[in-house]
């Protein structure tokens, strides 16, 4: 990842070597989301590994892409679109460190159920693995077309995925729904499904950060307006 402003680009160069930078780091984080999840299901204490190392390195990134845009702004004083364009990116660069860091508490709590969420989740709600599954899957759907907006703006990708939030928050608490009511009727069950509440809350907060992402770039009609009746 380059970390100073090059000495011949222009203003637009610099943006769009910032967008690209910005998407590497969205792309490691994203990788480091699914390693963490992995271990939900079987034992892969490497993956979940990667998965905290990555929230260190997300740290440096960040720091290093901040640094970038105070250069940014410092060399070029930009204004209008060009600096509305700049602080979407800052603001994609702290959502992909905080996505980072949600990812590594899911690991070190999957580390800790040694893979056997799947099982824990079966035993206690049948259709719970479904329903995880199926919330991984749409927020890891999530953050890869996240991709798009960092990388190239684009306004009609962030509003479907701002849009998709309402499902992810549908399958979230339907699995929440679930462990609670298995907490209250196995007490001596509630430390393991106490973390799998603890790693759906997580799941829902990356999402969260997508979304932020999102209504970053997107005017505020945009955001506000309801989804479209097909």
């Amino acid at each position: 990842m380059a970390q100073t402003v090059g000495p011949t680009e222009d203003l637009p160069e610099a943006i769009g070597r910032l967008a690209s930078d910005t998407t590497e780091m969205g792309i490691v984080v994203c990788d480091a989301f699914r390693y963490s999840c992995a271990g939900l299901f079987v034992p892969e204490p490497e993956s979940a590994r990667f998965a905290i190392e990555s929230a260190g390195w997300a740290v440096t990134a960040r720091a290093v892409l901040d640094r970038r845009v105070r250069d940014v702004i410092q060399r070029y004083v930009p204004i209008g679109d060009d600096m509305r364009r700049i602080a979407e990116l800052r603001q994609a660069v702290s959502e992909y460190s905080r996505i980072a860091d949600l990812s590594g508490h899911i690991a070190d709590w999957s580390l800790v159920l040694a893979g056997q969420g799947d099982e824990l989740l079966q035993r206690y709600a049948p259709d719970a693995p479904d329903i995880l599954g199926m919330l991984i899957s749409l927020v890891y759907q999530q953050m890869r077309g996240a991709f798009l907006v960092t990388a190239a703006r684009n306004l009609e990708q962030a509003q479907v995925l701002v849009q998709r939030d309402e499902e992810v928050q549908e399958f979230s608490a339907a699995l929440l729904v679930r462990l609670q009511y298995a907490i209250k009727q196995e007490p001596f069950a509630a430390l393991p499904l106490q973390r799998l509440v603890m790693i759906a809350t997580n799941i829902r907060e990356v999402n969260a950060s997508v979304v932020a992402i999102c209504k970053g770039v997107l005017p505020a009609s945009a955001v506000l307006s309801p989804p479209p009746v097909y």
